[in-house]
């Protein structure tokens, strides 16, 4: 029997080296003729649990079963087939009483003893689970890709079933591995905000969004939301950011592979917008320039906005600086320099710094981008958020850039700046409409 190492689906997340793995989504199931002639052949496979001699399998037993097959079968076709090239598919295997969150015809027995079964007919390997570090990890083996490709399974046949919660609540801070997600009650705000994430994701599913002219399957973005313990009060006024598209961990140099409506996308961001909303937050116009620009830093724009970004998520003086950001600064430069530097270039937002405001930052910097996007849903735009941005068709470009200015000037009181970001280096191997764009530049 296979030993599978329980993970909490609740404390962890994937490692930031694997950027390309999919989340297990209990709620995709098979859509198309050929993907459920899949499920049906690959449950034919399966070798059942052992029963006493003599006795049947119990027909609900036996029913979710099948449904956590399809399902599993669906999640690793999406890994097989995807142009977002994932690597594996990281599963939750911990036993918990059932949620908002969770799908009520099988539970996590019954997906750890399927893993065990696709193990069992050499269907899938297994990556054990790093505590506190990721999930367990599975991935199909080329007899599961063999009989994906004889059956002509396309992501074109993947479906979702409809009820999965699209507002999530976490506790924990921003830098703690410990995160849990909360069973909060309803509430008229969560209503709300789960019928904008319902206008959103109707939009995109409406819409022709590919990778390398590839179909890329259904679109389900959530808001996490956050909350320091537990126990607090639940809320929904902190974090409020959009997870859940596969365009989000895209490399940026794949970035031209992606279509809406057989168009190329522009890129479209906000300049510096963390820096900006604590000029909001303050009521006082930012100095011009790159507000990322600290003296004896130049050329180091991606770790001075880390560390910029970082003295928001503080509830006590700085003096570490961040893992990792150490041997990105020339020598001699420590937090309290760093903070020193950044207070002198930004006197007006450093009253700011270790207060912890970067919660409440991100939920406005949220709010601002599904305002964007429910304007742009309403014109029958769709629009790929990146938290500070927007992907759209190129014809979109204009009335993106006017709706982001508009938009933040109604939610943040006064216009703050658009840029768009050049798209990338593409492959050769790409399509007609990469090689056609690259001929222009």
């Amino acid at each position: 029997m296979l030993e599978l190492k329980l993970i909490s689906p609740a404390l962890t997340v994937a490692a930031p080296e694997e950027p390309h793995v999919l989340h297990y989504d209990a709620w995709l199931i098979a859509g198309g003729i050929c993907l459920i002639a899949l499920a049906r052949q690959i449950f034919g496979i399966l070798t059942p649990p052992a029963i006493t001699p003599g006795r049947k399998h119990r027909a609900d037993a036996e029913e979710r079963r099948r449904l956590c097959s399809e399902t599993l079968v669906v999640n690793l076709a999406m890994v097989a087939l995807s142009p977002a090239r994932y690597t594996g598919l990281a599963v939750p295997l911990e036993n918990a009483k059932l949620t908002r969150y969770d799908r009520r015809d099988f539970n996590a027995d019954v997906l750890r003893t399927a893993i065990e079964e696709f193990v069992d007919a050499g269907l899938i390997s297994v990556e054990e689970a790093v505590f506190k570090e990721r999930r367990t990890v599975i991935a199909p083996t080329s007899r599961f890709r063999h009989i994906v490709a004889k059956l002509g399974v396309a992501v074109a046949d993947v479906a979702r079933l409809e009820g999965r919660e699209t507002i999530e609540l976490w506790a924990g801070s921003r830098a703690s591995r410990h995160k849990k997600i909360i069973d909060y009650r309803g509430s008229p705000e969560a209503d709300a905000l789960r019928a904008e994430m319902a206008t959103v994701n109707g939009v995109l599913n409406a819409a022709d969004i590919r990778l390398e002219g590839g179909k890329v399957g259904p679109v389900n973005l959530v808001r996490k939301f956050r909350i320091e313990q537990p126990d607090d009060p639940h809320s929904f006024d902190r974090h409020g950011r959009l997870y859940g598209g596969f365009w989000e961990d895209l490399p940026k140099d794949r970035r031209c592979l992606l279509t809406i409506g057989g168009e190329l996308i522009a890129d479209l961001d906000f300049v510096s917008m963390f820096v900006q909303l604590a000029y909001c937050r303050q009521g006082v116009e930012p100095p011009e320039g790159d507000l990322y620009a600290i003296p004896g830093l130049e050329g180091r724009r991606t770790i001075v906005k880390r560390l910029m970004v970082s003295l928001f998520f503080r509830n006590s003086k700085a003096q570490r600086l961040p893992s990792g950001t150490k041997d990105a600064l020339p020598e001699g430069w420590s937090m309290e320099r760093f903070k020193a530097a950044a207070s002198a270039i930004h006197p007006a937002i450093a009253p700011l710094f270790d207060t912890n405001v970067g919660f409440e930052l991100m939920a406005w910097e949220s709010e601002i981008l599904i305002g964007i996007l429910l304007v742009l849903a309403s014109k029958g735009i769709a629009a790929l958020p990146m938290h500070d941005g927007i992907m759209v068709a190129e014809s979109h470009r204009g009335i993106a850039i006017e709706t982001m200015r508009t938009v933040s000037r109604w939610k943040a009181g006064r216009e703050l700046p658009v840029a768009e970001k050049s798209i990338e280096s593409c492959s050769p191997n790409n399509s007609p409409l990469w090689s056609s764009r690259c001929a222009s530049e």
